[in-house]
């Protein structure tokens, strides 16, 4: 009994770390709601994320940290201190974001049920 707990307990494991693996990469999403042209850009790294959206009056961006529980990815965005920085278009107002991971190739970003897809 004691070695089956141990088996479970390493292959969740290893199965932690592959998933964290594969979803390393450059994800996309293009599209037009309501009318107006919006594109979505996440870059997975090992170090942190960075995300952007264009649309049309703005382009905000940023960048931090992000993690895995079960099939969620987290995003969290640094804190910005520059106050300039704040008040441009290039601000997130959003700072955390939260994606339902369907494989590796693909993310729903929850709330506005997008999806990205692996470049």
């Amino acid at each position: 009994m004691k070695r089956l707990r141990i088996l479970y307990c390493l292959l969740f494991a290893m199965c932690s770390c592959i998933a964290k693996k594969d979803l390393y990469g450059n994800y996309q999403h293009k599209g037009t709601p309501n009318g107006f042209h919006k594109e979505y850009i996440l870059l997975i790294k090992k170090g942190g994320f960075s995300m952007s959206y264009k649309s049309q009056d703005a382009s905000p961006s940023c960048v931090g940290q992000w993690n895995v529980v079960k099939d969620t990815l987290f995003l969290q965005c640094d804190k910005e201190n520059v106050v300039s920085n704040m008040i441009s278009n290039g601000y997130m107002n959003q700072r955390d974001y939260k994606f339902k991971i369907i494989d590796n190739k693909k993310l729903i970003l929850l709330k506005e049920n997008i999806i990205l897809e692996k470049r």
